[in-house]
């Protein structure tokens, strides 16, 4: 681990003790340094904005009352990821009973691929987006979730395993096919591992 990352770490673990101590300011930072992260996730699980809203303040609301029974998290952001992914599935599941709809009615990874970097010359854009296009096509729903949780997110195998709760090995065989998929292509045909990288990370 790096000083940087150790630092971090280090500086998050304080945050948390504060907190659970009862510091507003600690559950503040916790919450302005995770909440659009976890929007971003829910809206790509599903595309209703009030109820990824309403999940993620539930979360929110849910370690608030019960931080003194909530154990220390190694990574909060993983912490909050899994508590986000448990609460949209009850809630759906209760929409579920309500409406009556079916038993296989779960939440499929969705995404609208977009460009960050700024910088970037605008063919080279064009390029990327065309390549993006072609991923969403090519990948399974789930193939999509775990490469979003991996490249963009940096969760390692584990810690996806638990978030969608499957096999720690299945995680590493869906990236593996997923990368061989994309690599069938033929618009990938010319794209390094370098770029492939960065490409994953605009997921």
């Amino acid at each position: 681990m790096s000083i940087t990352k150790e630092t971090i770490q280090e500086e998050s673990e304080e945050t948390w003790v504060k907190f659970v101590d009862g510091d507003k300011k600690a559950f503040t930072s916790i919450y302005n340094l995770n909440v659009d992260a976890l929007f971003s996730y829910g809206m790509k699980l599903n595309p209703n904005k009030n109820f990824v809203k309403d999940c993620v303040q539930d979360v929110f609301l849910d370690i608030y009352e019960h931080r003194k029974q909530i154990s220390r998290p190694k990574n909060i952001k993983f912490y909050l990821f899994k508590a986000l992914k448990r609460s949209m599935f009850r809630e759906l599941k209760k929409e579920r009973k309500k409406s009556s709809l079916p038993e296989n009615e779960n939440m499929s990874f969705f995404t609208t691929y977009n460009i960050e970097t700024k910088t970037i010359d605008k063919e080279v854009e064009k390029q990327q987006q065309k390549l993006v296009a072609t991923i969403t096509k090519e990948l399974t729903s789930k193939q999509q979730e775990i490469l979003y949780l991996r490249f963009t997110k940096g969760f390692n195998y584990i810690e996806i395993s638990e978030i969608i709760d499957i096999n720690h090995n299945s995680v590493r065989k869906q990236v593996y096919r997923a990368i061989k998929k994309l690599r069938k292509n033929l618009v990938l045909d010319n794209v390094t591992n370098s770029n492939m990288y960065s490409l994953l990370m605009t997921l």
